[in-house]
């Protein structure tokens, strides 16, 4: 009985995926609000029953991929053996993401983009993944940083630019063609040259 968990577990997964990928088509060729979940079930192969037992509403299925995206960056981020800073952490996470949604050329990803600005009920999904990134980057960077006992650290200003800045460059890479790899890099080591300085301040502190 044990030994075919991890296979009912592999079978689970390999549907999840399955579904994801023919919503993310569905969604960028035909539009959120104009695809059905009978037709996300049918382009899987698979019966609409099968879609609800892994995801109950369309608003689930349309941030599947990000939500898995973030579960993977929380186990990431929080690795107890992990070696680098927060802000090598990071950089290295967003060029591996950005290089992964432009393995087909990026077309899928920027149609996905654009498909989900401006819809209210993925908005608040997609705000509540990025407040939890937020929360994450805080965590990380304080333990880095210095102390600091106001309501507003700078570990949580600098998570808030990390984050924003990011999330600039998609926005222009949903309107116009820029090479998304090198942009959200280059964001990024902008805002490690602004506040790397408070990494170093807090490792000569735990020195001293």
């Amino acid at each position: 009985m044990a030994g075919k968990y991890p296979l009912r577990e592999q079978r689970k997964a390999q549907t999840r995926e399955k579904l994801m990928r023919s919503a993310a088509q569905l969604f960028a060729s035909k539009g959120y609000e104009a695809t059905t979940l009978e037709e996300v079930a049918d382009g899987a192969g698979l019966h609409v029953q099968t879609l609800y037992r892994h995801f109950p509403n369309k608003q689930d299925l349309a941030t599947a991929g990000d939500q898995a995206l973030l579960d993977r960056f929380r186990a990431a981020i929080l690795d107890a053996e992990r070696g680098n800073t927060t802000f090598e952490f990071w950089r290295g996470w967003v060029e591996q993401a950005a290089v992964w949604v432009m393995r087909d050329g990026g077309t899928n990803y920027r149609r996905y983009l654009r498909s989900s600005a401006g819809l209210p009920a993925i908005a608040v999904r997609l705000r509540a993944i990025q407040d939890e990134y937020e929360d994450l980057l805080t965590a990380s960077l304080a333990r880095e940083f210095a102390p600091c006992r106001d309501r507003v650290s700078p570990a949580r200003l600098v998570a808030g630019m990390l984050l924003a800045g990011n999330s600039y460059v998609l926005r222009c890479y949903a309107r116009e063609k820029i090479d998304l790899v090198k942009e959200v890099v280059a964001v990024t080591r902008s805002v490690e040259m602004m506040f790397a300085h408070l990494v170093i301040d807090a490792q000569s502190q735990r020195a001293g």
